[in-house]
C-alpha cells in the first residue's frame, strides 16, 4: 500500500491509498464525510482485492471529513462535507479516473458508500465515460427521503429555511445552527446543494416511480448492497422494495445485482468479508 496525490480537474489536490495489482482497477469514494480510512472493510479490501487480480485505490474528495483543508492552484482552501456542493463531484472522481488511467488502468470500477452511490450514478450520468467498466454501490442511499422521513423532517423544516435565509443574505458558507441527523454540520449553500428542491442528487427515489431519470441511464454492470437496519434506506422504505424497484430501474444495466444483509446497518460493521466476497464474485465475471 503506498500513498498517492492526484488533482482535481478544478485544481484541488487529494491523496489517496493505492494497493496495486495487475488490472484493474477498483476505485472508491466514500459517503458524507468519510475518509480514504474511514469504513472498516476498507483494509480487507486492501489485501484481498489485489490477491484477486485487482488493484484498489481508496480516495480523498471535497467531501471528506466534515471541515477539511486542501492544498488547490489558488492556495489553501477549507471544504469538506460541509462546504461541498453536489455537482462539484465530477471534478474529484474524473481526477482520479484521470490518475488510474495514467497508470495505465484500462477497466475502472467505481465503488462507493451511501451519499458517495449518488455522486458516482450521477458522475457516469453526466460523463458518459467508457472508462467505467462498473458500479459497486454500497448503501445507494435516498437523500432526500432521508431529510422527509420522521426524523429527518424536524430537522428539515427547521434548516431549509435557515439555509434560503443565508444565502439570501449572501452568506452561503455560513454554518447552520443546528445539525442535521444530530450528527452533520453543514453551510448553508451546502445543504441548498444537496437536499433542497432543485438538489442533484436526489437519485434514488424509492418512495416513487418518478425521479430515476439518472439510474434508468446506466449502461454498465451494478452491484448494489444493503441491509435490513441500514439507515440510508430502512427510515424511507422497507430495503427488500428498494431493493426490488432499484433493480427494475436499472433498465439499460446489461447485469445487475442486489444483496440484502439480514441485520447490516449503514456502516455494515461485521460484514466485511460478506462485502468482499460479494463484490469479488459479482466484477470476477466480468474479466
Amino acid at each position: 500500500m503506498k500513498i498517492v496525490t492526484t488533482k482535481s480537474t478544478d485544481g484541488i489536490y487529494y491523496k489517496g491509498l493505492l494497493t496495486e495489482s495487475d488490472n484493474p482497477m477498483g476505485l472508491i469514494i466514500h459517503g458524507m464525510s468519510g475518509s480514504p480510512i474511514h469504513d472498516t472493510y476498507y483494509p480487507l479490501m486492501h489485501e484481498i482485492y489485489p490477491k484477486s487480480g485487482w488493484s484498489f485505490l481508496a480516495v480523498e474528495h471535497r467531501g471528506t471529513g466534515s471541515i477539511t483543508q486542501f492544498n488547490s492552484d489558488n492556495g489553501v482552501i477549507n471544504i469538506g462535507n460541509a462546504f461541498e456542493i453536489f455537482e462539484d463531484c465530477i471534478h474529484d472522481i474524473q481526477g482520479w479516473v484521470n490518475f488510474a488511467k495514467e497508470l495505465g488502468y484500462k477497466r475502472i470500477w467505481l465503488q462507493s458508500h451511501s451519499l458517495g452511490t449518488a455522486k458516482t450514478a450521477y458522475f457516469f450520468n453526466q460523463t458518459r465515460s467508457l472508462d467505467i467498466s462498473g458500479l459497486i454501490w454500497i448503501s445507494p442511499s435516498d437523500m432526500l427521503g432521508l431529510v422527509h422521513d420522521p426524523l429527518g423532517i424536524k430537522d428539515h423544516e427547521k434548516l431549509l429555511p435557515e439555509a434560503l435565509n443565508l444565502v439570501k443574505q449572501e452568506k452561503p458558507r455560513q454554518l447552520l445552527s443546528d445539525y442535521l441527523w444530530e450528527d452533520v454540520i453543514i453551510s448553508a449553500q451546502s445543504y441548498l446543494s444537496f437536499f433542497g428542491k432543485a438538489a442533484k442528487d436526489a437519485i434514488f427515489n424509492y418512495e416513487s416511480d418518478r425521479g430515476w431519470e439518472i439510474v434508468n441511464s446506466i449502461t454498465v454492470p451494478v452491484l448494489a448492497l444493503t441491509g435490513t437496519e441500514d439507515d440510508g434506506i430502512v427510515p424511507v422504505i422497507d430495503v427488500n422494495k428498494a431493493m426490488e424497484l432499484l433493480s427494475r430501474q436499472l433498465s439499460s444495466s446489461p447485469n445487475k445485482k442486489t444483496i440484502i444483509y439480514q441485520t447490516a446497518r449503514h456502516s455494515f460493521v461485521g460484514f466485511e468479508n460478506n462485502i468482499v466476497n460479494d463484490v469479488m464474485n459479482f466484477i470476477k465475471q466480468f474479466n
